[in-house]
């Protein structure tokens, strides 16, 4: 095992998200091989590299895959709904909990920047009810003074997520922003129409709101409980794989 700087250099390669499950053992040993002429790992099969690769980027890194299982383990724990990047306006959103309230969790690790910060809080204030920054320690002074008084702060404390500041209720929700999210098929099912001013002008925006929970809830509850199910036999980096195509897990590993 190489140093940590060397690891965090290849956790932060730009080549690492060209990982993808479906990669058999030969790919995988191309798709390392790409990365670094270093060897990190050695493996006799493609389980054995999967279980070593999740095992190092949760074990030694707080890059943006090991703060999404610290929240995706905890949803796992609870009886909401979860989706993995979610359409929000001209952003996309890594994480979105529905349990009663929409809760929007955007993260931040160390190796990316706030450059889109700004954009990203003023998108999801349009849209959801309770909004968290996931945090890394590096990034924290900066993010607490660009983020409006509504926004909530996570980061993380020896491996833990640790709430800096609550989120407060938003009241600046925007009905014409949720219906610009929803499907026609979705608009069609429950306000018997496509047209947001007709919409606008016959329901109130508490009821748009409600509409918007109740849609968002039965589009992502299938997907979500397709994992929660199955979170023992799918690895920490996959989740959001899985999520999006609800295969058996032992089909692909054992490719």
């Amino acid at each position: 095992m190489e140093n940590l700087d060397s690891l965090r250099e290849f956790f932060n390669a730009k080549t690492l998200k060209s990982y993808h499950p479906l990669m058999s053992e030969k790919e995988l040993t191309k798709w390392l091989e790409s990365l670094s002429s270093n060897s990190y790992y050695s493996f006799h099969s493609k389980i054995d590299f999967l279980q070593q690769l999740n095992s190092l980027a949760l074990s030694h890194l707080e890059d943006e895959l090991f703060l999404k299982h610290l929240l995706t383990k905890s949803f796992f724990k609870e009886n909401i709904v979860g989706a993995f990047e979610v359409r929000a306006l001209s952003s996309r959103l890594d994480l979105l909990k529905i349990n009663g309230v929409t809760t929007a969790f955007e993260i931040k690790s160390e190796f990316d920047s706030l450059e889109k910060l700004d954009k990203q809080s003023r998108d999801y204030l349009a849209l959801f009810e309770y909004n968290y920054l996931v945090v890394a320690e590096k990034h924290l002074e900066k993010a607490d003074q660009m983020l409006p008084g509504e926004f909530g702060i996570y980061t993380v404390k020896n491996k833990k997520l640790k709430r800096f500041r609550s989120s407060k209720r938003n009241r600046t929700i925007n009905p014409l922003s949720q219906l610009s999210t929803l499907t026609a098929k979705e608009l069609r099912a429950e306000f018997k129409s496509t047209e947001s001013d007709f919409i606008l002008a016959k329901y109130s925006s508490t009821m748009i709101n409600a509409a918007f929970k109740k849609i968002l809830k039965k589009r992502y509850a299938q997907k979500w409980n397709f994992i929660k199910e199955r979170s023992s036999q799918i690895f920490p980096l996959d989740y959001q794989y899985f999520f999006h195509h609800p295969i058996n897990p032992q089909l692909i590993y054992s490719r």
